[in-house]
């Protein structure tokens, strides 16, 4: 029997998944004080020439009108809120969760 995914979870898992892939950036990007962001340069690969970004979400809008409406969404509301508590996991913290970090080998023992 084949099992039939839903259209609509499919695409949440996908965007989700494309979401949260920098988180540590967009983190450590927060935290700089206002002094150390530099105004947002021109790029014309990007929409609305690179003007318009939400930092929060790291997405570039066409235009004020919507980015303002971006602020007004639930995702925008939700990305507020993670990014406002702890810091999100690190390549660092991977690898010492799956015991590839720094290799702990006990007391040293006394050599005869």
């Amino acid at each position: 029997m084949i099992k039939v995914f839903p259209l609509k979870s499919i695409f949440f898992s996908l965007t989700m998944s494309f979401l949260d892939s920098r988180d540590d950036l967009v983190y450590d990007e927060l935290q700089k004080s206002d002094t150390e962001k530099k105004p947002l340069p021109r790029d014309e690969d990007l929409p609305g020439m690179g003007q318009y970004y939400c930092l929060h979400c790291d997405r570039y809008f066409a235009n004020s009108t919507v980015r303002d409406e971006h602020f007004k969404t639930k995702r925008h509301k939700k990305r507020l809120k993670q990014m406002s508590g702890p810091a999100p996991h690190t390549q660092l913290d991977a690898e010492l969760a799956a015991g590839m970090g720094m290799p702990d080998n006990g007391p040293a023992l006394m050599s005869m």
